[in-house]
């Protein structure tokens, strides 16, 4: 049985870091299609004045750090808590999404402060290992790029991101250097629950845990996910049915998945995209709302209704972006065959 706490509180201390950040953050995915900082701006404004401190972002989020950036540039550095990524970037050719060499991470990390004019990251995720080639690229050039970032105070933290769990798990044994921070999405949803068997482990390491994506990037949504949503049809399914329950019964999928993904005291802080401020403001009244009672009802019942069994969409993104990246390489391999007998 599930049981809902109080949300919106003050600010709390993040595992063994020395950073104090709200329970709730603002996702900086929600910004990727922005095109000016007019909405960023009345976002990121609003979440601090309602207590909301920590803003995280990424190269991957399009215009986002950018965005941001322009929204912060009149606040004070010791008004937020921010994080960025590295590994991962924007870009229309799909052979340069990922990148976790040593020199491209150390080149990211220099970018994304000058981007963000935040003059040092609170926190940097290697974003998405589970994409590496290797472990080995991570533990050996990666992490060792960002531990030198720290050494010079532009990066606060270490942190790794990704959405398998045991991967992020075997990186951590696997590595030399100190991973203070993860970050963990979809995983402490209604419909996915495993973050709660790794929690423990990551204490006894002093790592901090990051959640995110509570509506599981679309998922949990009336509207349901974006045709790219790497779940399968039964789970796009149960999805839909639960959303239609909920609306039957006098709540939305949307509110209560918000709930659930902000309820357990182990996990300090839940990453939420809001693209506009009346979004925001829609997020914070749902926290800061006392539980009914009914609604933790309806939540266990929606679980135990429409998400028994796995509903994990592990490796499917791999699988495609490899095949995608194949498809690439052998274009690129017949176009080179082409010129060269054209040539001979």
């Amino acid at each position: 049985p599930w049981s809902l706490g109080s949300s919106m509180s003050k600010l709390t201390k993040l595992g063994n870091t020395k950073l104090q950040i709200s329970n709730v953050g603002i996702g900086g995915a929600a910004f990727k299609d922005h095109t000016d900082s007019k909405h960023v701006k009345e976002v990121i404004e609003t979440a601090i004045k309602n207590g909301i401190n920590y803003i995280d972002t990424s190269p991957w989020y399009k215009n986002s750090e950018r965005l941001i950036g322009q929204a912060l540039r009149h606040v004070g550095r010791n008004k937020y808590v921010i994080s960025s990524k590295c590994g991962r970037f924007y870009s229309d050719d799909i052979l340069e999404w990922f990148d976790f060499s040593y020199d491209r991470i150390t080149e990211s990390i220099d970018n994304s402060i000058k981007v963000l004019g935040c003059k040092y990251l609170d926190i940097c995720f290697c974003h998405d290992i589970e994409f590496a080639s290797t472990i080995e690229v991570i533990t050996s050039e990666a992490l060792p790029a960002m531990q030198k970032a720290r050494e010079k105070g532009k990066i606060k933290y270490i942190g790794i991101s990704g959405y398998p769990l045991e991967k992020l798990k075997s990186v951590i044994e696997m590595s030399s250097v100190k991973v203070d921070v993860i970050l963990s999405y979809c995983k402490y949803t209604l419909h996915d629950t495993e973050l709660v068997n790794y929690i423990g482990w990551f204490s006894e390491q002093g790592i901090a845990v990051i959640n995110a994506s509570p509506f599981s990037m679309g998922l949990l949504t009336d509207t349901g996910p974006p045709k790219w949503h790497p779940a399968n049809e039964e789970t796009r399914e149960a999805a839909k049915n639960a959303a239609k329950f909920a609306h039957e019964e006098g709540s939305s999928i949307t509110r209560l998945a918000l709930q659930f993904s902000t309820s357990d005291p182990r996990i300090p802080c839940t990453l939420v995209g809001s693209e506009t401020r009346t979004q925001l403001l829609e997020n914070i009244q749902v926290l800061n709302e006392e539980p009914r009672r009914d609604e933790q009802i309806l939540i266990n019942t929606i679980r135990e209704k429409f998400f028994v069994g796995s509903h994990s969409w592990e490796g499917v993104g791999e699988e495609k972006f490899w095949t995608k990246v194949k498809n690439e390489m052998d274009k690129a391999t017949s176009v080179y065959w082409k010129m060269q007998n054209a040539t001979a």
